[in-house]
């Protein structure tokens, strides 16, 4: 559990904290518009303020609005930092002479006079009349901007719409289901063949995944498949990097391992026989051949492989047989310890040719379904988010495109780049192209200075997701400085190594947990250790280490009174929970001050920040043991919108309507807040009932008011819903007929955040889709949609969220709960990259679909360990 203090709630006026000279002179620095800078800052050092205030002193130097370009890693990032500016702005339209020259002092500028007071004054119109406003925006979105506005040069449709998660799943889903039946209509074509042998390795689910992932891994298996020429050459290099005879078949290694000369199958009976009068580990041997010799094909060979292979890790046995039974037959001993030689190379080359044949037969599919995929995209004009950087870059890298970039170069003047630890190569390269000419020929234009700025903290990076690169940070760095320093043009790299967030307690333990020079290097790739200050007003700060939770003695339950799911009350997960639930208690009740001195305060809920490293059984054993103590919360971070209460009472009251006999789905419906019945009024409703339930209200409606209330609110839905399209019904049924308060009332809030969403998309399924209520329950059942809930809004919960999500907020109290469990999973890895032997260095490697970790041929293995330690480094 981490303490500290934090700013303040965004409501509240907090006092000016008193800031050491040397952290203005730095943020001076930085901010300085005539300098190019590459800032490292340190977790809490004020990084968004710094940027803020250089995009502040470029606009007081006379920079054009439209001539600055910010780039954020979120649109959320991306409006905050736009309504810092604006705000500050148009704060300064209010102030006094003196006022003014404090706040602009304040800003970095030394001196300022009535000509700079005028300035100030007149920006906050400035930017506000600024076509296209202020260019503070994502990569993505500055990329959709520069294909509108050169569809022609980038070869894009001149309209096109960028799709988003939801609709590229859809897209991507019938992009699937085509390749499925034009496989299932054609069995023996090279698809249909091809889906045989993958259903043959996955459940459903799981195919469907990794089909999505090749489809999707642009920069690894299409990009592979892309470089070897095609499928067919694509499927030929994975033979050779197994070192698999492309004409080698999956049945001859398996006939070659049961039809041995050491065992043949006609004796195993025989052999068994034996077995059985030796001891009883001999006797299960012998148990494991006679199963065996029931069986044919894959599960025969299977079988009679445990007899040489262990269960678990499935790696030959130290020995086939004992001691005992080799004593007193010696020559059988022999036999079996011949076999075991044998049989251990084939093993490997059956593992290596199943994972040739998954391989290839994913690759048949995966292409075809990206193909469809592409096809579709095309034909309606849309784009993905890979498509908008591939599209944009590629543009900029054709020689043909001159004309985009003297439109570009005459277009931006100074460059701003939030959390570039996070900003992949590609992305990387993009800038490049946007600032190539400021330091050569004409751009490096008379009486223009043109700069870039970028900030950023390798050990705050996301690391692999999405791309990114922290190493690029560093690199890019150096290469920035150089070209601009031979240039002629000023470039400052600047650290910012004090906080504004974290007390000294809390800096000095992440220290010594990074102290080792080892542990240091593999989150940063500066040599010097970098240096964590505090201001001297910085509250007390304390960090606590629990022992670890150990679960209670197993105790045998009989199975009919075992609970059917969720976690045991004596388990880890729920002891720890309760102690955190006890803990942030005790904190608020007992007054316990947070904040920096001068301006200190007891702590409330809204303090509290659990974070764990992903939504699991202590995600939800949290949430559970706050709620049980009635102890606000915010509840989940994100929720699967279809798993919400609220929805699944929604999508049963559509049932009910679309088919009155569906007697579940409308005591579902009966049951919720929608209605308001409970279990005895559909007791009363069900029992003995000789029509459907629907009927059954029908008959008791009129001696009962509860009843009768329910079946006039469902009389007023099958009148509606026949009508209406279903955004209208179900606004009606959340606003007009007080739905949406009725639920509140039982679930509580955080219900808002998935109503929002089921309406939004409900609107949305209109636009796209005849506006039927059938068709809209049918898409939303099939799509998986998950709603992402703003917690930054300033409420008194207690916030349980993952560290990714947490990036970016702040809080006095700071509960870190999974911190022991593992950071990855190598059983998920599907697709492993295996080393690119001789290829060049740039080129995509070959791409495999791995089975379980125990089932891996030898270069899997070593491929596979080699990504999990990639991810252990990371």
């Amino acid at each position: 559990m981490v303490r500290s203090r934090r700013l303040g709630d965004r409501r509240m006026v907090a006092a000016p904290r008193p800031i050491p000279d040397a952290v203005r002179a730095t943020q001076a620095r930085a901010s300085d518009p005539a300098a190019s800078a590459f800032v490292s800052a340190n977790a809490g050092s004020g990084k968004t303020h710094v940027l803020v205030q250089r995009v502040i002193r470029l606009l007081l130097d006379g920079v054009p609005p439209e001539k600055i370009l910010c780039i954020t890693f979120t649109k959320a990032a991306a409006a905050n930092m736009a309504e810092r500016v604006f705000s500050t702005l148009g704060h300064w339209v209010t102030l006094d002479d003196d006022r003014l020259d404090a706040a602009i002092v304040e800003a970095g500028i030394a001196r300022p006079g009535a000509d700079l007071r005028m300035t100030a004054r007149k920006l906050f119109a400035c930017a506000l009349e600024t076509p296209g406003g202020l260019k503070v925006q994502t990569i993505h979105a500055l990329c959709t901007r520069l294909l509108q506005q050169f569809p022609f040069e980038a070869n894009v449709p001149a309209r096109f719409t960028v799709l988003d998660e939801r609709d590229q799943n859809e897209m991507m889903e019938r992009a699937n289901l085509a390749v499925l039946l034009d496989a299932s209509r054609d069995p023996d074509s090279a698809t249909g063949r091809a889906l045989q042998i993958a259903m043959a390795s996955a459940a459903d689910v799981t195919f469907k995944d990794v089909v999505r992932e090749a489809c999707l891994s642009r920069d690894h298996f299409m990009a592979w498949t892309d470089s070897a020429g095609g499928t067919e050459a694509a499927a030929a290099q994975i033979g050779a990097a197994l070192g698999v005879d492309p004409r080698e078949r999956i049945e001859d290694v398996e006939r070659a391992i049961v039809d041995g000369p050491n065992l043949p199958r006609s004796q195993w009976d025989e052999i068994a026989s034996v077995l059985d009068t030796s001891s009883n580990a001999d006797r299960k041997q012998a148990d494991r051949l006679r199963e065996a010799l029931t069986l044919t094909g894959i599960e025969q060979v299977d079988n009679y492989l445990n007899v040489f292979l262990t269960e678990a890790e499935r790696t030959p046995r130290a020995t086939v047989v004992t001691n005992g039974f080799i004593g007193d037959n010696p020559a059988a001993g022999r036999l079996f310890e011949m076999e075991k030689l044998r049989i251990t190379p084939l093993i490997e080359r059956r593992r290596a040719v199943t994972i040739r044949d998954r391989t290839q037969a994913l690759l048949h599919i995966a292409t075809a379904a990206a193909a469809n995929y592409r096809r579709e995209k095309q034909e309606r004009g849309r784009l993905d988010y890979d498509d908008l950087i591939d599209k944009t870059l590629a543009m900029l890298d054709r020689v043909s495109s001159g004309w985009v970039h003297y439109k570009l170069d005459r277009g931006v003047d100074h460059v701003l780049i939030d959390e570039a630890q996070d900003t992949s190569p590609r992305q990387w390269d993009i800038v490049d192209h946007i600032i190539s000419e400021f330091t050569s020929g004409k751009g490096a234009r008379d009486g223009v200075v043109r700069t870039i700025f970028a900030v950023g903290d390798e050990k705050q990076s996301i690391f692999s997701f999405q791309g990114a690169a922290p190493r690029e940070f560093d690199s890019r760095r150096r290469g920035l400085e150089r070209k601009f320093i031979d240039a002629g043009l000023k470039f400052d790299p600047v650290s910012f190594t004090y906080s504004f967030r974290s007390g000294a307690a809390i800096l000095q333990s992440v220290d010594y947990v990074f102290r080792d020079e080892d542990i240091y290097r593999s989150i940063h790739a500066e040599n010097a250790y970098p240096v964590h200050e505090t201001l001297a007003d910085a509250g007390p700060s304390l960090i606590e280490f629990w022992e670890l939770q150990q679960p209670d003695p197993k105790q045998d339950i009989e199975g009919w009174r075992a609970p059917f799911d969720g976690l045991s009350l004596t388990s880890p997960e729920v002891k720890l929970a309760k102690r955190i639930q006890a803990e942030i208690r005790r904190l608020v009740e007992s007054g316990t001050m947070t904040g920096h001195i001068g301006d200190r305060r007891p702590l409330r809920y809204g303090d509290m920040l659990v974070l764990v490293r992903r939504r699991g059984n202590a995600f939800d054993a949290v949430i559970q043991a706050l709620k049980h103590a009635n102890i606000p919360v915010a509840g989940a971070d994100r929720l699967k919108l279809t798993e919400h209460i609220a929805i699944i009472d929604l999508m049963n009251l559509a049932d009910a309507l679309l088919l009155p006999q569906d007697d579940l789905a409308l005591a579902v419906a009966l049951k919720s807040p929608l209605f308001g019945l409970c279990d005895d009024d559909l007791f009363k409703l069900a029992w003995q009932r000789k029509g459907s339930l629907r009927e059954a209200l029908n008959h008791h409606a009129a001696a009962d008011n509860k009843l009768k209330d329910a079946l006039s609110r469902l009389e007023k839905c099958e009148r509606r819903f026949v009508t209406e399209t279903p955004f209208a019904f179900y606004a009606w049924l959340l606003g007009g007929d007080g739905g949406r308060k009725r639920i509140l009332g039982r679930l509580g809030h955080e219900a808002n955040d998935a109503l929002d969403e089921f309406l939004e998309l409900a609107l949305g399924y209109e636009r796209k889709a005849p506006a039927s209520l059938q068709g809209f329950v049918a898409w939303l059942r099939t799509a998986d949609l998950e709603v992402k809930r703003d917690m930054e809004i300033s409420r008194d919960e207690v916030r349980v969220m993952t560290v990714h999500g947490a990036k970016g907020l702040e809080a006095p109290v700071v509960f870190l709960v999974d911190t022991t469990s593992s950071p990855s999973d190598t059983q998920r890895l599907k697709l492993v990259h295996l080393p690119r032997g001789n290829a060049a260095p740039d080129a995509p490697g070959v791409v495999v679909w791995a089975g379980k970790k125990a089932d891996d041929p030898a270069a899997v293995a070593a491929a596979r360990a080699t990504m999990l330690a990639e991810t252990e480094h990371e």
